[in-house]
C-alpha cells in the first residue's frame, strides 16, 4: 500500500526568477507528473543549473508543494471572504470574475489536479486533505452565502453533482484546452475567450444554482 509523500515546506521567495521556476515546474508537473521530471529539467527550461534551483526551493517536493500552494492558496482566501461578504445581486458575479483571474494565472494547475485524479496516488490524498477538502468545505458556504435557495433546488444527495458540476464549469475549460484547439477550432487562452469563459460561468452557475431572475424562470 502506497504510503502518503513527507510534506515540504516550500522556500519562502518572491522573486522573478522564483516565478519563473514555478511557472515551468507547474507546466511540466502538469504535462508529465511529480515522479517524471526532474529538478535538472526544471532548471535547463529556465536557464539556470540545478544548484540555482535549490537556492529557492529547498528540493522536488517543496517545488512541487509551492507549486500547489500558489495555485490553490488564493482560491481558498477567495471563497473565504465570498462566504462572508457575498451580498447584493452583482456579488456572485464579482466573485466568479475574480476566481476566474485566479485560474487564469495558472492555467496548468487543473491539469495538474487532473493528472493526479487519474492517477489516484499518494499525491492526491495529500492534495484532498491539505486543499481540496477545504476548498469544497469552503465553497459549499460561499454557494449557499450567495444564494440562499440553494438547498431548495438540489437535495442533499445531489450535492455531489452539483461540485463535480462545478469542478467541470471552473476546471474544465483548461483541462480540455487541446480539444477546444484541435476540435473546435478556438485557441483557449485567446482574450475573447476567457471574456467568453468568465461569461459562460456565471449563466451557467446562475442556472445550476436554480437561481431564478424576475420572470420566475432561470435566467
Amino acid at each position: 500500500m502506497a504510503t502518503t509523500p513527507p510534506i515540504a515546506a516550500p522556500v519562502e521567495n518572491e522573486s522573478k526568477t522564483a516565478t519563473r521556476i514555478l511557472d515551468v515546474a507547474e507546466r511540466l508537473f502538469a504535462e508529465r507528473g511529480f515522479a517524471a521530471v526532474s529538478v535538472r529539467e526544471i532548471a535547463g527550461h529556465v536557464g539556470l543549473n540545478q544548484a540555482s534551483i535549490y537556492n529557492h526551493f529547498s528540493s522536488k517536493q517543496a517545488l512541487y508543494e509551492a507549486v500547489l500552494e500558489r495555485g490553490f492558496a488564493p482560491i481558498m482566501r477567495l471563497l473565504e471572504r465570498g462566504a462572508a461578504e457575498l451580498d447584493g445581486a452583482d456579488a456572485g458575479d464579482l466573485f466568479l470574475d475574480s476566481l476566474v483571474e485566479q485560474l487564469w494565472q495558472t492555467p496548468n494547475l487543473p491539469k495538474l489536479l487532473q493528472r493526479e485524479i487519474l492517477d489516484d496516488g499518494p499525491y492526491l490524498e495529500r492534495l484532498a486533505e491539505q486543499w481540496l477538502r477545504p476548498i469544497v468545505a469552503a465553497g459549499r458556504q460561499a454557494m449557499g452565502a450567495a444564494v440562499p435557495e440553494l438547498r431548495e433546488s438540489w437535495e442533499e444527495r445531489d450535492m455531489p453533482f452539483v461540485i463535480l458540476g462545478m469542478y467541470g464549469f471552473l476546471f474544465g475549460h483548461f483541462v480540455s484546452a487541446a480539444l477546444t484547439r484541435r476540435v473546435l477550432g478556438a485557441e483557449p487562452f485567446s482574450p475573447d475567450m476567457r471574456r467568453a469563459h468568465a461569461d459562460f460561468l456565471k449563466k451557467a452557475t446562475r442556472r445550476l444554482m436554480g437561481v431564478r431572475d424576475g420572470s420566475g424562470t432561470a435566467d
